[in-house]
């Protein structure tokens, strides 16, 4: 009896040591949920393609603009002047200050000096002026400092800001300035709305939104990916370039992509682009042209209709193209099983304990040996509630 007890005893520990020596060699293998937003995407090169309406000069003379750099404008408006002569720097200066005074003019007029300022916010109003005051002297601008000085005045006299005839004073001054210049001049009219910029980079006659259906890998590959951009400094010659509006509203980029890739994708699908060279932005998009393949590539436009405030600047471009997005879980492909009934599921631990967390499969990187999976909208385990994912053995 003794002798079975021992033999019992020793089959006993021979098996919780090579328990013990299994379980070290093929211990479980756990990891932490990791959620993650995952991209099906690649990264490329591409051309920005938008309306653009180049000012083209008849003769050589001297271009003045009415309108800051990257400032939006309307279509028919004026926004500048072509003087058929050389004109001197200090007159240009001299028009772009009077306008600049003309402009603030007009909005006083029509916006501070239009209202009654309530009585409690006299005061701030006052504070506000003599601030103005002390940035016309910086300027020497003695005309505003006098106009400033009167709206202190009737501010503490009556609440009213004093009425305006500067801009009268002002028009008559840039007609002197006009006369003094002399030479014939032409209004600048604006033949689209969008964004004004005096820099054309000789692409706005090589990438056209109407010829986009033209537009294929060896045309992609013979435009050069060094614009050469240039900035007008008012001075022009016959038929040279004077600046140019911009359409910032509607506007594509146009890549050259591997026809593999693309396979599967069709125009009018909805993707996403990231400009990596604009603080990597990323705007909706939708896939507006794809070309025949030629070896092995296509070129593929995509149409964008957000508005991005520098995007005029831009020509040639690096972007992420994402033809989905997903959210969820990363874990390794062997840690999803399916069970009986085809339902794909993972092993989560909470608490020490395991549970069937059904999912669906969301993304899969088969190369990378990596999934992203969700829990399913049914699931009475979630993966967000889970410690730990069973992944398997080593």
């Amino acid at each position: 009896m003794k002798k079975f007890f021992i033999a019992v005893l020793s089959i006993s520990v021979i098996a919780f040591v090579g328990f013990g020596i299994h379980y070290i060699v093929a211990p479980v293998n756990t990891l932490r949920p990791e959620y993650m937003a995952q991209e099906d995407s690649i990264n490329t090169n591409g051309f920005i393609i938008r309306d653009e309406w180049v000012m083209y000069t008849r003769s050589a003379g001297t271009v003045y603009y009415s309108v800051p750099e990257g400032e939006r404008v309307a279509r028919d408006s004026v926004i500048g002047s072509f003087f058929y002569g050389d004109v001197s720097e200090n007159s240009i200066k001299e028009l772009t200050a009077v306008d600049n005074k003309i402009k603030n003019a007009n909005f006083d007029a029509n916006g501070s000096s239009a209202r009654v300022p309530d009585t409690t916010n006299v005061e701030n109003n006052i504070y506000e002026y003599e601030n103005r005051i002390i940035a016309a002297a910086d300027d020497n601008d003695i005309l505003s400092i006098s106009k400033y000085k009167n709206d202190i005045n009737s501010l503490r006299q009556n609440n009213t800001l004093s009425s305006d005839n500067s801009a009268q004073e002002l028009e008559a001054q840039k007609e002197r300035i006009l006369r003094e210049i002399g030479f014939i001049k032409e209004d600048i009219t604006a033949n689209i709305s969008g964004v004004f910029t005096t820099y054309t980079d000789g692409y706005e006659e090589l990438l056209v939104p109407s010829d986009i259906v033209n537009y294929d890998v060896a045309y992609f590959e013979s435009l050069s990916q060094s614009p050469r951009t240039q900035r007008s400094d008012g001075k022009v010659d016959a038929g040279g370039a004077a600046g140019k509006i911009v359409n910032n509203h509607v506007w594509y980029v146009m890549m050259d992509i591997s026809s593999d890739i693309i396979a599967g994708h069709n125009e009018g699908d909805s993707v996403k682009i990231r400009f990596n060279n604009m603080a990597d932005i990323v705007i909706d998009g939708e896939i507006y042209h794809i070309s025949p393949e030629q070896n092995g590539r296509n070129a593929v436009t995509v149409k964008c209709s957000t508005y991005i405030e520098n995007a005029f600047a831009y020509r040639f471009i690096d972007v992420d193209l994402i033809f989905k997005s997903y959210d969820g879980y990363k874990i390794p492909v062997h840690a999803i099983r399916t069970d009986e009934d085809g339902r794909q599921k993972v092993i989560g631990i909470s608490g020490g304990k395991q549970y069937d967390c059904y999912c669906d499969l969301l993304f899969t990187n088969a190369e990378v040996g990596y999934a992203i999976v969700e829990s399913t909208a049914d699931a009475v385990n979630k993966l967000s509630q889970m410690e730990r994912i069973l992944v398997g053995e080593r």
